[in-house]
């Protein structure tokens, strides 16, 4: 009988094939954080993350008529977008190979481009095929990136677009950015220790002292996603970003809210699986389950939608500005009542800086919308001269000291009440004006008690019949 053929091949060489990259890729990430270049490696990751993420339609910011319409949507804006943070990834790449990688490899290339045959490979590029460092997989990324950024640039001067064209771009940046097991791995390899340490003291106190081994790494997972989270939102905040910049942001908040969406599903499926319902944590946990996809519906199906295509610099501002600042105020707050459930001492200012100064400036903006309110109505009683003046008095000092506290989108709506008074020199006029600007005023008054950062600073007794429960 003949014998049946040998696997020659050794035992476990998958494993050790994944392994050997790994300390390849760690290996030259330390160099890299060592060279400077930490944090244009991060914002590299994050964007080639965000090119997976966005071209999905779930985490697309589309009302749910557009989500039912797909095939009779434009979307050349959205690859104008794309193309706009490809140019910034090509840039990050030059950096980190640094400028002197960068000549190099520009010499190379004409070099071998002088030396190519009429037919095959451009020998450049199979070098680069070859190669299996780190250096070299960016490199070939970034030339790839450079020739679809030429067709992406002719693909949107077409008059319409449809979504089989946008998927297409898609999938080709799929392959590209997979091409190498090295850039693969520096993706799907979330939680790097050059920077993903959670270096918040006091979080990592109460991490140590959990007793339960498997709490604590359950734990320990949650409060990391929450921190990254976060550190991508800073390249999200509108204060840092020039006005060109803002609707790239768009595929940053694709990639928030889809990791979002899988840390949740990490929480239900994993963390909440027998645990106690009764314990603190569980109900901690729960209610990130329930409470934070209302926070992201909120940025996806309301402030984010239609903002590739919006033209107004300050209708773009204003939405990129509310997402920021909702999605950080609630991973914020996930953070501090995580570390609360575990330790009640812990107080949110310990944890984020700026934590307890937001808390302050929302009570003060919450008591200024109070006092605002109530001058108005002490004028609506006392209809006369002396009134009018405390009420314009008293609406003065909300727009010297807290209209800054509002978010951005409000300031228009308010300044134009303001003007009106100001000018209007008729009682009865005033009375008409003022009637019209209470209704605002107890609008903005009930959205701002609605602030998560207000849950533990109730309003005063003498304001609850404004604020309401």
């Amino acid at each position: 009988m003949p014998r049946e053929p040998r696997d020659d091949a050794p035992r476990g060489a998958p494993e050790a094939r994944s392994e050997l990259l790994r300390g390849q890729l760690r290996r030259w990430t330390d160099r890299v954080a060592d060279a400077g270049k930490g944090a244009e490696l991060f914002e590299l990751e994050m964007w080639l993350r965000s090119f997976e993420r966005f071209f999905r339609v779930g985490a697309q910011p589309l009302s749910d008529r557009e989500a039912r319409a797909l095939g009779l949507r434009n979307w050349s804006e959205e690859l104008r977008l794309v193309d706009n943070v490809l140019m910034r990834v090509v840039r990050l790449l030059g950096s980190i190979l640094s400028e002197e990688r960068v000549d190099l490899t520009r010499f190379d290339r004409y070099v071998e481009s002088s030396l190519a045959v009429e037919e095959g490979l451009d020998p450049y590029i199979e070098k680069l095929v070859r190669h299996t460092t780190p250096e070299t997989a960016l490199t070939l990324l970034r030339e790839s990136f450079e020739d679809i950024h030429l067709l992406l640039l002719d693909l949107v001067k077409l008059s319409r677009l449809p979504h089989p064209t946008f998927q297409a771009v898609g999938k080709i940046l799929y392959r590209e950015v997979r091409r190498s097991d090295l850039v693969a791995l520096l993706i799907d390899k979330k939680f790097k220790p050059v920077h993903d340490r959670i270096g918040n003291r006091p979080v990592s106190r109460i991490i140590r002292a959990m007793p339960d081994a498997g709490e604590r790494r359950q734990a320990a997972k949650v409060f990391l996603e929450l921190f990254r989270l976060l550190h991508y939102l800073e390249y999200a905040d509108p204060s840092r970003l020039p006005e060109e910049e803002l609707r790239d942001t768009i595929l940053l908040f694709a990639l928030v809210v889809s990791e979002t969406r899988l840390l949740l599903s990490y929480v239900e499926k994993r963390v909440l699986k027998g645990r106690d319902t009764a314990q603190p944590l569980y109900q901690v946990y729960d209610s990130f389950v329930y409470c934070i996809p209302l926070e992201l519906k909120k940025v996806v199906n309301t402030e984010l939608t239609d903002v590739s295509v919006t033209r107004q610099a300050e209708s773009v501002r204003t939405r990129v500005e509310n997402s920021h600042g909702i999605l950080k105020d609630c991973f914020q707050q996930s953070v501090v009542q995580l570390a609360q459930a575990l330790d009640s001492g812990i107080d949110g200012g310990r944890i984020f800086p700026d934590f307890m100064a937001r808390r302050e400036q929302s009570v003060k903006l919450r008591d200024g919308l109070v006092a605002a309110v109530r001058s108005l109505r002490d004028f609506q009683q006392g209809r006369d001269e002396a009134a009018a003046a405390r009420m314009k008095d008293g609406i003065s000092e909300f727009y010297d000291h807290h209209i800054k506290y509002l978010m951005y989108r409000d300031w228009s709506g308010f300044e134009l009440f303001y003007i009106e008074i100001l000018k209007c020199s008729s009682l009865t006029g005033l009375q008409q004006i003022t009637h019209r600007f209470e209704t605002f005023l107890l609008t903005l008054l009930r959205e701002v008690q609605k602030r998560s950062l207000l849950q533990g600073a109730p309003a005063r007794d003498d304001i609850q019949d404004l604020v309401g429960p």
